[in-house]
């Protein structure tokens, strides 16, 4: 339910603040560098890689290209599909500035460790599990 809040009353509450720091630069479609989605990608691959080497035999080599054509077409798609949006033909965020200025999200800023960091955390788990299967089946 909403209420009527006369205007000197928001005026006595009001707290004017700085916007935030805005240079002019493009959007991308997804608001990250790509080379995030390269890291994410090649921790995919890992994975992969890493399961092929410890369980590849004759009778698995169809089965593993279809995995890593997969997983390539898992992350091909949503890069073609952020090449729909139109450039707007403004410079966009270098590696470097992502590294020092992080990044803008709904719930705050986020410094480029901490975006990493969430952003990176399951590929790496999902990497070890990898590495896990792999020592696991080299000492059985």
């Amino acid at each position: 339910m909403s209420i009527h809040i006369p205007a000197e009353q928001i005026e006595a509450r009001a707290r004017i603040v700085t916007p935030p720091l805005r240079r002019n630069r493009g959007e991308r479609a997804f608001d990250l560098h790509p080379a995030v989605h390269g890291l994410t990608i090649a921790a995919y691959l890992a994975f992969v890689g890493i399961l092929c080497a410890a369980f590849m035999g004759p009778a698995l080599v169809v089965p593993a290209a279809i995995i890593a054509v997969s997983v390539v077409a898992l992350f091909v798609t949503p890069g073609l599909w952020a090449r729909v949006v139109p450039d707007d033909e403004a410079p966009k965020q270098s590696w470097a500035e992502f590294m020092t200025e992080g990044v803008e999200t709904i719930t705050g800023r986020l410094t480029a460790g901490q975006a990493l960091a969430q952003i990176l955390t399951l590929p790496a788990l999902i990497v070890m599990l990898a590495f896990v299967m792999a020592i696991i089946k080299a000492t059985v």
